[in-house]
């Protein structure tokens, strides 16, 4: 039988109380007679043991996202045996939209940094650092991820926070 397929964008917060962890099938479920519908973007409910292993599969795990005050958010991670931002990549859900905060080479664009800030209704000294803490039981050995800013890679590979 065929799981609910998702593609990342279209991902709620919603969805991730209702499934804790999804997992990517283009990686996954080669095997599956509906794996041609899938590609990089494609997400089914994980349906198997928890807590998850980062090296088991590429997940998204729910998380809540605390605010440097005390709000908090619903959003999401994707685990990794690394505190690399670029590849926990973490979420938050503010009304009805879904916001990053790795912007690779290019950076998180100005309008989106903005409508992040509107969709909170705070400034950046209420919004970060952001806490985002994995809800128990979900992934084996994930510590919390602090997020200082938007972040982009600058030359040399280093990444440069904004604001």
């Amino acid at each position: 039988m065929k799981p609910e397929l998702r593609q990342f964008g279209t991902l709620t917060a919603a969805d991730f109380e209702r499934v804790p962890v999804w997992l990517a099938c283009h990686v996954a479920d080669y095997e599956e007679p509906w794996y041609d519908e899938t590609d990089e973007e494609t997400f089914r409910p994980w349906g198997g043991e928890l807590p998850v292993e980062p090296q088991g599969g590429m997940y998204l795990v729910k998380a809540t996202a605390t605010l440097a005050d005390g709000s908090s958010f619903p959003g999401f991670v994707t685990p990794a045996d690394t505190n690399e931002l670029g590849l926990l990549q973490p979420q938050l859900f503010a009304g009805t939209a879904m916001f990053s905060f790795w912007g690779g080479v290019m950076g998180v664009p100005q309008e989106q940094r903005a409508a992040f800030y509107k969709s909170l209704g705070k400034a950046s000294a209420s919004v970060f650092p952001i806490r985002f803490t994995v809800a128990p039981g979900l992934v084996k050995d994930q510590a919390a991820i602090q997020v200082d800013g938007f972040y982009r890679t600058a030359r040399g590979g280093n990444a440069v926070v904004e604001r």
